[in-house]
């Protein structure tokens, strides 16, 4: 039982009672995320600091489609996954495919909030906002983001940034993607309680798309150690710096069966694209 990119960025945003200097790696996500103003610019806190924590239902302002089925709301899970039908706290991951459960894993790790950095330029917190990219008057996308987020047991020495972005159309990504994963700076892995010693080792980390059928999902990895090492295909877990600042995209609806010889890292699941950082 538990206790309980490329670019360099700068915000300077002026207060009543001074300034705060806005993190420049949340600001180069996909979809920028200023920590020195985060309600201002948009966004909503998804969840007080926590461990294991999950929102209620949330509305996405429209329908996304995973693996042929249309979902209007998603559960945010703190330990960097999105559910749907219900929250899902499990801390210590699994590959995939796993029954039981839909998910959406940009990282699914054991993200503790607990310890957050008083007077950083981070919030050390989960938040979550819609867009209207097309200026329809409609929300399009809806983007949750894990800003500087430590891990178990309220550890805040290493932190991981990164984002969920999901999409009502079905190409907003590109010809048949409509989801995205984006990274900033991925620092650790593995919480105490999962194996993990000083954020590492362990049982992996998780990160990709789950049916919960227990047959259809893509996994573009698992990862348990520092570097930048990628050996998703030769079945071993890989580097969680190899995410830095780098942007993923599926094709969640569909659910694709790629060929071997194209996509063999996916196993039976959406299509995924990759570009780095401009």
């Amino acid at each position: 039982m538990k206790n309980l990119r490329t670019s360099v960025l700068a915000l300077v945003v002026a207060g009543a009672t001074g300034t705060a200097l806005a993190d420049a790696n949340s600001l180069n996500l996909l979809f920028p995320f200023d920590s020195a103003n985060p309600v201002g610019t948009g966004w909503t806190q998804s969840m007080d600091p926590n461990d294991d924590g999950s929102t209620g239902s949330t509305a996405l302002g429209f329908n996304f489609c995973l693996y042929e089925t249309d979902y209007s709301s998603v559960f945010i899970n703190n330990n960097g996954n999105v559910s749907f039908g219900g929250p899902f706290s499990t801390f210590t991951a699994s590959g995939f495919p796993t029954t039981g459960f839909q998910m959406v894993a940009p990282f699914w790790g054991d993200v503790d909030t607990r310890n957050r950095v008083n007077g950083g330029i981070e919030t050390n917190l989960v938040w979550h906002r819609t867009y209207d990219t097309n200026a329809d008057t409609v929300p399009d996308v809806f983007v949750v983001t894990w800003d500087s987020v430590g891990y178990f047991n309220a550890q805040n020495d290493l932190r991981n940034t990164f984002q969920l972005a999901m999409a009502a159309d079905p190409n907003h990504f590109g010809p048949s993607l409509n989801a995205a994963f984006s990274y900033g700076d991925m620092q650790w892995t593995t919480g105490s309680a999962s194996g993990g010693v000083g954020g590492f080792g362990g049982v992996p980390a998780t990160v990709g798309i789950n049916n919960g059928d227990g047959i259809r999902f893509s996994q573009l990895g698992r990862f348990d150690h520092a570097g930048v090492d990628y050996n998703e295909m030769a079945g071993l877990p890989s580097g969680v710096s190899f995410l830095d600042n780098r942007d993923f995209y599926f094709n969640a609806c569909e659910g694709i069966v790629p060929t071997p010889s194209a996509m063999a890292l996916l196993g039976l699941g959406g299509l995924i694209g990759l570009r780095r950082r401009r």
